[in-house]
């Protein structure tokens, strides 16, 4: 048997600046477990049973099991998908690890985030940056520089107890289609001609890399807010109602930070960042929504064979 997990990805500071249309590229983002785990049991006749899902078939054809090894593929997540924490990524990158491993085969991080990437982008026809592969094989608080895209230069940040502390993941009830956001924006970009919203959301990156190097917690909750205010600046409709909701609530509870995860839209999941516990226990006690279990994740893809 082997079992494949990677951490989802939240807070992703300066998202839509790792894309082909949004560069050049400056991101921070968190991984977080509980993800996503593919299991891949023997089954013994050859056979190969899944659920129906386009990344499981595209990843079956980029790496195919050896002709006798049956196998039953099972998923299992700890987060909705759809939700904006990059679980199609995590999914493309735990498929693809197991699978590897199944075929006897020793891929680095990097290349199963790369390959992951040509999963979604070039053999499903997806809208994706790269920013999800690889927090998802690489896990930590990581600042990602894009300037020839989907290419990468990863720093890794140091482990930060007080930002975990400080963090909730809302759930809005209700997932949302990333790529087809993508194209909305797409299509508004080219429409605009403007850069200045791209602009202030890898200003927004460096700033958080700055204040998470220098332990300034009130200063990595502005760097949320001037991301979510640019975000809204790319596309109105990039932060929806539901997440205007629960940003109100969480601005009247004292919170510091507010971030609507990954591509945004409608549906998806907010990152709530508040300085002191009690304040953070009561807002999270008047949500009319989910809040999600969430940690730090300090590890990427992690592989298991038994």
């Amino acid at each position: 048997m082997i079992v494949a997990s990677t951490p989802a990805r939240i807070c992703d500071i300066g998202g839509w600046t790792d894309t082909w249309f949004g560069g050049p590229g400056r991101v921070l983002n968190v991984a977080v477990r509980p993800g996503v785990e593919v299991t891949l049991r023997p089954t013994g006749d050859g056979s190969v049973v899944h659920a129906p899902s386009p990344i499981v078939e595209a990843a079956l054809r980029m790496i195919p099991p050896p002709r006798d090894a049956g196998i039953e593929i099972v998923i299992s997540s700890g987060v909705p998908a759809g939700c904006g924490a990059g679980t199609s990524a995590a999914l493309a990158v735990s498929m693809l690890g197991a699978l590897s491993a199944l075929c006897g085969e020793s891929l680095a991080p990097l290349e199963v985030a790369y390959a992951a990437h040509r999963l979604e982008v070039e053999v499903l026809g997806l809208e994706s940056g790269i920013q999800d592969q690889l927090s998802a094989a690489l896990g930590g608080i990581n600042f990602l520089e894009i300037d020839a895209y989907p290419d990468a230069s990863v720093q890794r940040l140091p482990p930060w107890d007080d930002l975990e502390a400080g963090m909730t993941l809302v759930f809005l009830g209700r997932a949302h289609d990333s790529s087809g956001v993508h194209r909305h924006v797409i299509k508004h970009i080219r429409a605009d001609g403007s850069t200045a919203a791209l602009d202030a959301l890898r200003s927004a990156a460096v700033l958080a890399r700055d204040a998470l190097l220098a332990r300034d917690l009130q200063a990595f909750g502005r760097a949320m807010v001037a991301n979510t205010d640019a975000q809204r600046a790319l596309h109105r409709d990039l932060v929806g109602a539901n997440a205007s909701g629960v940003i109100e609530l969480a601005r009247s509870s004292g919170a510091i930070g507010w971030k609507v995860n990954g591509a945004g839209g409608d549906g998806g999941s907010v990152t709530i960042l508040h300085d002191a516990p009690d304040a953070k226990e009561r807002f999270a006690a008047g949500l009319p929504y989910e809040v999600l279990p969430m940690q730090i994740a300090a590890d990427g893809l992690v592989v298991a064979v038994s």
